[in-house]
């Protein structure tokens, strides 16, 4: 038994041409399967979106429109849920997603640049309250949320929505506080050689080398905040984003007339932005995440 453990030892396990093969077609059409499964509802939305109601109701549900009725776009865009229309859903889509970003991502690369290269007394708990929060339900947190915007009177109103959008805990703080910890603290000694404070060392050395991460932070924030329903649902009901628009768009033009087309066409006028958005920026959201963190 000892002359076979050594006769074989060092050998690399051999693997045939044939076996090799197959799990690679295997694999192929695990994932071919898996995409088409993502793909076709996206078609088939596409597809039945330029369809005419009447058409839809007929039995054409899976067929080729009979004829293109591109009016569904239009239509829907000026369509009215208690007074307000898709354009004026698409403009507080477009302010919340803008604005919470923007404020969201720089508080927490405020956070994670004061934890990360500051040594101060409560440090270390600061950072383990950073990481319960992420830990806690949503659910769990409601209540409080609603009894605070109500106390400080931000109750249905632009401004509350963006206040709760405006906490610098979460994935952003994690992200980020990986990211400036690869920035070596040289760069900022040399800018106080230079005689920069401290305010213009992080905004002119250390968020420019920080720029990468921070961009992809913010594209998938926007995303998240631009798909958002609970928050606008309960602390924003008179002034209706898209992703709460299309729940009531569903409820009126499916449920009682039928018109499924144009509920087809509000749902990809929502989403051509996120798409576009992660097509463009697609290469950036790579090069600057791994798994389960950002490259600095």
């Amino acid at each position: 038994m000892e002359d076979l453990n050594q006769a074989y030892r060092g050998k690399k396990p051999h693997v045939t041409h044939v076996g090799f093969t197959i799990q690679k077609w295997v694999v192929f059409a695990i994932f071919f399967i898996y995409s088409v499964s993502l793909l076709f509802p996206f078609l088939w939305m596409l597809l039945n979106s330029f369809k005419s109601g009447e058409e839809f109701m007929s039995g054409n549900i899976f067929g080729w429109p009979k004829q293109f009725y591109g009016k569904n776009f239009i239509e829907v865009m000026n369509y009215q849920v208690d007074g307000q229309t898709v354009w004026s859903m698409l403009l507080n889509s477009i302010i919340l997603t803008v604005v919470g970003t923007a404020v969201n991502v720089f508080l927490s690369a405020c956070a994670a640049y004061c934890l990360s290269k500051f040594k101060f007394v409560g440090r270390k708990v600061i950072y383990a309250v950073a990481i319960f929060t992420m830990i806690v339900p949503i659910i769990g947190t409601l209540p409080s949320e609603v009894v605070m915007m109500e106390t400080l009177g931000l109750q249905d109103s632009m401004l509350g929505v963006i206040f709760l959008y405006s906490g610098c805990f979460g994935f952003n703080f994690i992200m980020l506080y990986s990211a400036f910890n690869s920035i070596s603290w040289s760069y900022a000694e040399a800018a106080a050689i230079d005689g920069a404070g401290r305010f213009k060392t992080f905004f002119t050395v250390m968020l420019p080398m920080a720029k990468g991460p921070i961009v992809a932070c913010a594209i998938l924030q926007a995303i998240v905040y631009w798909n958002d329903y609970t928050t606008p649902f309960l602390f924003m009901p008179s002034h209706m984003t898209l992703a709460v628009g299309l729940q009531r768009l569903q409820q009126e033009l499916g449920g009682s007339t039928g018109n499924y087309p144009m509920v087809f066409a509000s749902m990809l006028i929502a989403l051509l932005p996120v798409l576009i958005l992660y097509i463009v920026f697609q290469k950036k959201i790579i090069e600057n995440t791994n798994a389960g963190g950002l490259k600095g």
